[in-house]
């Protein structure tokens, strides 16, 4: 049988009115747990259906805008094709360039090469004139003609190789004779028999030339 409030001493009043309010305060926090749950649970659907709405806008957007015009697809074939044209055609000026630059230095060397007899002929020519003889209307033509020559070869790239007095070179000198002489260094070339050509950085005709030791 439950006992009257107003029975029980005063203790147990305190106590049981401590334990009922404990118990409302316990419902009253699980109801509000039960509310922040249910705020959450909601807040995260709207979370995800503004997500959704958000995705199925921008694929729509891009299933719109992503295709292409078919004026907008020629024009950017015709660009492509037109960039490829011109890198072809830059290529083909660059061969052209080179085989051009290559075709001049063969026809340019080989005119020097039939030229260099006649230099060869004109030195030999002048060497054999007496001092009276260079002074003569023909010598001095000679020498003209001969200097012009040269000069000719200057401006073209032509340039003579030393020889005498030099160490020999086989890149760039012949040795046809060989001497003997203490007096001077080892392979050190004492005579030149005919002149030697460079054409810019390669040798036409190589130095023909006696050695020492």
């Amino acid at each position: 049988m439950e006992k009257n409030i107003n029975d029980m001493p005063e203790e147990e009043k305190v106590e049981k009115s401590e334990t009922e309010e404990e118990t409302v305060e316990d419902t009253n926090e699980t109801v509000e747990t039960e509310k922040e749950t249910t705020e959450d649970t909601k807040e995260d659907k709207d979370k995800k259906e503004a997500e959704d709405k958000n995705s199925s806008d921008k694929k729509e957007k891009k299933k719109i805008f992503g295709k292409k015009d078919k004026k907008d697809q020629q024009i950017e074939e015709l660009t492509d094709k037109h960039k490829r044209l011109m890198a072809e055609f830059q290529n083909y000026r660059n061969r052209s360039e080179k085989e051009k630059s290559a075709m001049f230095e063969v026809g340019a060397r080989s005119i020097i090469e039939k030229l260099l007899p006649i230099v060869d002929n004109f030195e030999r020519g002048i060497a054999a004139l007496s001092e009276e003889e260079q002074k003569s209307p023909t010598g001095q033509g000679m020498n003209l003609i001969y200097k012009q020559l040269m000069t000719a070869f200057e401006e073209m790239g032509v340039t003579v190789i030393e020889a005498k007095g030099q160490q020999f070179d086989p890149e760039l000198h012949n040795a046809v004779m060989h001497e003997d002489n203490d007096e001077l260094e080892e392979n050190v070339v004492v005579e030149e028999f005919q002149k030697g050509y460079k054409y810019r950085d390669s040798v036409i005709r190589h130095s023909m030339v006696k050695v020492a030791n």
